[in-house]
């Protein structure tokens, strides 16, 4: 009974920082694998893992090659494809391995639960537990709840502060193109059309004839972008400027694709 209870002390920490400071899921998932003892795998639904930790008495000669970006085994996408609430204790008695090009796992006695995330009652990820020798208790099912719900938390608090920041993004860019004039806003189209990979080298008397402006309109264009912090310029010779866009949105409020 002290084991668990000193567990979930553990998990209320990892919460009450999850509720105050912004933790990222690599370090989370480190922080679980340890109190839990077992691996943490998190994957979308396209079953492709983005966030995952090995705990320290399942490491393999392996566990040096990232999974990051890797899918998971497809029998794993297929129940975890079929069940809309949480699969547990699986046993495999000769695993494969998780790692691609491997063949057999090097531990035998696989024990896995698989646990899917909700956002607006939709399925849009999934955890994945795995220990070897010892199934997942009772007590470690409780455990592998809690720490999926602090999970889904964090995991919905990160997307809502993404959503906030691309809202910020979009309405800086919509603000610092109001300030530009008919003619500026020519001209900062034609720089944008110019760059290629959202950086480059453009020259002011050229994007000045192509504009039927002047280049103290094409300056005064990349300035006031500069000071809205939509863009980033640096000196290039006569005339010359290296441009790099550093918020994408002002592609879309100037109509330049």
């Amino acid at each position: 009974m002290g084991a668990i209870v000193s567990k979930i002390q553990r998990l209320n920490t990892v919460f009450s920082k999850s509720a105050t400071t912004l933790i990222p899921l690599e370090a989370l998932c480190d922080e679980l694998c340890s109190i839990l003892e077992c691996n943490i795998f998190l994957f979308d639904t396209g079953g492709h893992i983005f966030t995952y930790s090995v705990a320290d008495k399942f490491v393999c000669p392996y566990t040096e090659r990232s999974l990051l970006k890797e899918e998971l085994p497809q029998y794993y996408m297929e129940l975890f494809n079929k069940n809309n609430e949480s699969v547990t204790n699986i046993y495999e008695h000769q695993p494969w391995c998780s790692y691609e090009d491997v063949g057999n796992c090097l531990f035998s006695n696989r024990y896995y639960s698989i646990y899917p995330i909700f956002s607006n009652f939709e399925k849009v990820a999934g955890i994945l537990f795995i220990r070897y020798e010892t199934p997942f208790s009772e007590s470690d099912k409780i455990l592998c709840e809690y720490t999926c719900a602090i999970v889904t938390i964090e995991m919905l608090r990160q997307e809502q502060e993404r959503i906030q920041r691309n809202s910020m993004e979009i309405a800086r860019a919509k603000l610092g193109v109001r300030f530009l004039t008919f003619s500026e806003k020519k001209a900062a189209r034609a720089v944008l059309q110019d760059i290629q990979w959202d950086k480059g080298e453009v020259f002011l008397n050229s994007i000045a004839s192509k504009t039927f402006t002047t280049p103290s309109t094409v300056s005064a264009a990349l300035q006031k972008l500069e000071l809205a912090s939509l863009i980033v310029t640096e000196t290039r010779g006569v005339k010359g400027k290296y441009i790099e866009l550093i918020n994408p949105n002002l592609r879309n409020e100037l109509g330049v694709m």
